[in-house]
């Protein structure tokens, strides 16, 4: 049941990056670059708090992280989604999977650790 407060945690945080992040340029490679760290942050936040590592977990916090660059490049954008640049666009998509695949690889993070003996 810890999942909750992890999702709960993830969607502040995307909200808050999304605010912070709205305010800044994003044009050329920095989207891109965001979107993965975007896609980090809100991962290991919501598993750290939340305990979870489950499918359902792992796809909601791909569409927060995804949501949270979009939101923070529609806020660049002046509202409108007209001017929201290419790449913000690959960012999220970006963001999605680093988020996705954050939190169902543990074992990729883990190589030089044990399993049980």
């Amino acid at each position: 049941m810890r999942r909750v407060p992890g999702l709960l945690a993830g969607a502040a945080a995307a909200a808050a990056g999304a605010l912070i992040l709205g305010e800044y340029e994003l044009t050329g490679f920095t989207p891109v670059v965001a979107g993965i760290l975007f896609g980090l942050i809100v991962a290991e936040l919501v598993t750290v708090v939340g305990k979870s590592r489950d499918v359902v977990t792992a796809a909601v916090s791909s569409a927060l992280a995804a949501g949270g660059l979009l939101w923070a490049a529609w806020i660049f954008a002046a509202h409108d989604w007209d001017y929201v640049p290419r790449g913000a666009w690959v960012g999220a998509a970006l963001a999605a999977a680093a988020a996705f695949l954050w939190i169902r690889t543990p074992e990729r993070r883990a190589a030089g650790t044990r399993r049980g003996t």
